[in-house]
C-alpha cells in the first residue's frame, strides 16, 4: 500500500515539475531551453512513480484484498535520504558541493549494503561527473568549500 501511495505522489510531483518547467524562459541561441533538464527529471519521476504504482497494484492483486497494510513509522531507509538532502542544503555553503555530494552518496551506498571499496569508487566517480557536468559544462554555480571544490 505504501508503494502505491508513494508511486502516486511521484507521478503528481513529476506532473507538477513538468508544468512549472514549461514556464521557464527560452535560452536564445540554444537548441534546448532552461526547461530541458527539469522536464527530463519530471519524466523520470512520473515514470518511476508509474512503475512503482503498477508493481504495487500487481502485488496487491496477487496477495488478495484480505490483507490490510497499515502505515507504520518510516524506517531509516526513508528518513536518511531526506535528512541528507536537508544537510546538503544547510552545509553545502560551508563544506562545498562536491564534498557534500561525496559524503551523501557514500552514506547512502553503505546504508544500502554496498561494500566500502565499491562505495568509495562509485561516490568519487559520480561526484566528479556531477561536479564537472553541472559546474563546468552547464555553468551552474555550485558552492565552493574551503578545499576549493
Amino acid at each position: 500500500m505504501k508503494d502505491l501511495l508513494f508511486g502516486l505522489i511521484f507521478i503528481a510531483l513529476g506532473l507538477a515539475v513538468w508544468l512549472m518547467a514549461r514556464e521557464f524562459p527560452v535560452v536564445p541561441g540554444m537548441k534546448y531551453g532552461a526547461d530541458f533538464f527539469p522536464t527530463l527529471i519530471a519524466i523520470g519521476m512520473a515514470g518511476g512513480g508509474a512503475l512503482l504504482s503498477f508493481n504495487a497494484l500487481r502485488q496487491l492483486r496477487t496477495e488478495g484484498a484480505g490483507k490490510t497494510a497499515g502505515f507504520g513509522l518510516p524506517s531509516l531507509a526513508v528518513l536518511l535520504p531526506c535528512a541528507l538532502v536537508v544537510a546538503y542544503i544547510h552545509l553545502s555553503e560551508v563544506i562545498g558541493a562536491a564534498p557534500m555530494m561525496l559524503l551523501i552518496m557514500l552514506t547512502l551506498l553503505i546504508q544500502r549494503g554496498v561494500r566500502l571499496m565499491p562505495s568509495l569508487v562509485i561516490s568519487f566517480v559520480a561526484t566528479a561527473v556531477i561536479s564537472l557536468s553541472f559546474g563546468h559544462l552547464l555553468k551552474v554555480p555550485l558552492p565552493v568549500g574551503p578545499l576549493g571544490f
